[in-house]
């Protein structure tokens, strides 16, 4: 026997036919319908994400803090980075730079402490295949769970960057479209957390000082030697561990780990790398 067809549209439509609704139900529904905040939802038309800034009512709006509520909300803020940042997972430093910069893992930390919501999306792009040129400009959105945009954040990555101009750009846009995402989310997130007085935005933008007073020689001396990790510790057991954690999750092999360190510091053991080139190489598994 041949299963019945039922238009569940149309059998709604009748059953409602005689419903009649009270005279302020519109006025009711139009007031509600301005109350739901947009942010988080998505037009059912669209493809992409565009939040949209609604004025909020007095009980949704972001309002100003005391200054003992300031004290407080970054008391908090430091006790999270105290208590949970691990250097190397969640933070890093360059040599000669006394500010260090924060990874995305930290980012998501704050943002999970604060209630907040990162919505990321590619507003600009480059993809000349021709030439070989890519660049990503990407744009962060932080939400509250009113529906609030509390912060925005830029982050740009291209194919032209000095660590990149040695790779074949054709391999490596899904790289330079997770950094320009990373990069706008950690933008957003200073911001929102006002950590711009302990953290960079990213390792790459920041550079080292220059000594003073040496000659040229002795500077690529001490250049050489802090590249191969000769002045730099070793890394810590956590950020090993952290290491095989994360290669474990991306289906990446010891072999395949030994390979990189050897062709990128001429270190034959990933176990016996630095510190700073630990953070580096966890950075590295993060955007595979």
């Amino acid at each position: 026997m041949a299963t019945k067809q039922i238009d569940l549209r149309k059998l709604l439509e009748q059953k409602t036919a005689g419903i009649v609704p009270a005279e302020n139900a519109k006025e009711v529904i139009e007031t509600a319908e301005r109350a739901v905040p947009k942010n988080l939802l998505f037009d059912a038309q669209a493809d992409k994400f565009e939040p949209e800034t609604v004025t909020t009512g007095s009980e949704l709006a972001v309002r100003p803090l005391s200054v003992e509520e300031t004290q407080m909300f970054e008391a908090k803020i430091n006790e999270c980075i105290d208590q949970i940042f691990v250097e190397g997972v969640h933070y890093g430093s360059v040599p000669g730079v006394k500010k260090k910069f924060i990874f995305k893992a930290g980012c998501e930390v704050i943002l999970s402490m604060m209630g907040l919501v990162a919505r990321t999306e590619v507003i600009d792009k480059i993809e000349d295949y021709t030439n070989g040129v890519f660049s990503y400009t990407c744009k962060t959105w932080l939400i509250d769970n009113a529906g609030s945009v509390r912060a925005e954040g830029y982050g740009v990555c291209n194919s032209k960057e000095n660590k990149y101009l040695k790779m074949n750009p054709y391999n490596i846009q899904n790289v330079l479209i997770k950094l320009s995402r990373k990069r706008s989310i950690c933008d957003a997130t200073l911001s929102v957390a006002s950590l711009s007085n302990k953290f960079s935005q990213d390792e790459d933008l920041v550079e080292p000082e220059q000594p003073v007073g040496r000659n040229p020689e002795e500077l690529r001396t001490n250049n050489n030697s802090s590249s191969t990790g000769g002045t730099d510790r070793p890394a810590s057991q956590k950020q090993i561990r952290f290491i095989e954690s994360l290669a474990e999750q991306n289906n990446i092999s010891v072999e395949t780990l030994n390979k990189y360190t050897k062709t990128t510091w001429n270190v034959d053991d990933f176990r016996r790398i630095s510190g700073k080139m630990a953070s580096a190489l966890i950075e590295r598994i993060k955007t595979c």
